[in-house]
């Protein structure tokens, strides 16, 4: 495994009008699935974590990318370890100290001169270690593993200008009609302001909430800027599903074939993920 900056993926992936997809991980079977995945298709790939994960989990920063690192040397492919959605910078902080090559703040919460002086924090931070930054112009509506129904707002392509100047960030989340987790009707994703914010930005741009977006508009998108794409719920719910399932069809199973179930139902999940972002048709 070749453990690299994010902003280095992100930018093969604008040379081949490609996105590399970004799935989060908190335990053995979750890293590895992503992995042996990765390696079959021959993508590259993002591996993320939340803070809420690693409160979930009672795990550290430092302990996930230990494990990354562990089973990543039986891989070879291209990766970056990345922080999603810190609201404190501290976050940031800890994150890049531990060795994660990429942390998210997100400053969709706060306004727009706090998120350009938090951000900057962390772009100065981050400076000189490697490690690439990414930001939230406006608000990606919902919460990652809740059923959350917060409302977000879409980026303003006047701001985003200001906003990548005087942060220096390497690449932006936007939000365009997408949200977090499972959502209560069909997505409408607004390509002209896409186009817009791709124009003023210059930076790679990332779409979170690749959950129950249709394939054909994530392919869109793609065309447009979009070099990152967050997914999260599709995946965790289908090893969830391959759990359940194991216990379901056998109830003397043991915890460790049912879990294998599980990856293997999440693996699959993930191939379809990646062919979309490498705009590869379904087999």
């Amino acid at each position: 495994m070749q453990l690299l900056p994010m902003k280095e993926l992100l930018l093969e992936a604008k040379a081949n009008n490609s996105a590399v997809a970004a799935i989060n991980v908190s335990n053995m079977e979750t890293i590895t699935g992503l992995l042996e995945t990765a390696q079959k298709m021959e993508s590259s790939i993002i591996l993320q974590i939340s803070p809420m994960q690693i409160q979930a989990q009672k795990i550290t920063y430092a302990q996930i990318v230990e494990m990354i690192k562990l089973f990543g040397r039986d891989y070879d492919i291209k990766t970056s370890i990345h922080v999603d959605h810190a609201v404190d910078v501290e976050d940031c902080y800890k994150a890049i100290d531990s060795g994660f090559t990429s942390v998210m703040y997100d400053g969709s919460m706060v306004d727009f001169d706090t998120n350009i002086e938090n951000t900057l924090k962390v772009v100065n931070y981050a400076k000189g270690k490697n490690v690439t930054v990414e930001a939230e112009l406006g608000k990606v509506g919902g919460a990652e593993a809740s059923d959350s129904t917060e409302e977000g707002y879409m980026t303003d392509p006047g701001k985003v200008e200001i906003f990548v100047n005087r942060t220096g960030v390497d690449c932006l989340a936007v939000a365009i009609g997408n949200a977090h987790g499972q959502y209560k009707c069909k997505p409408k994703l607004d390509f002209n302001r896409l186009s817009a914010i791709y124009e003023k930005a210059g930076i790679p741009l990332v779409l979170h909430g690749g959950t129950g977006i249709p394939d054909v508009d994530i392919k869109k998108a793609i065309s447009k800027g979009i070099r990152k794409v967050n997914i999260f719920t599709e995946v965790d719910r289908a090893f969830v599903k391959g759990f359940v399932d194991a216990y379901t069809g056998n109830k003397n199973i043991y915890m460790m074939h049912a879990q294998e179930q599980a990856r293997e139902y999440m693996m699959r999940e993930i191939e379809k993920k990646l062919r979309i972002c490498k705009n590869v048709e379904e087999e």
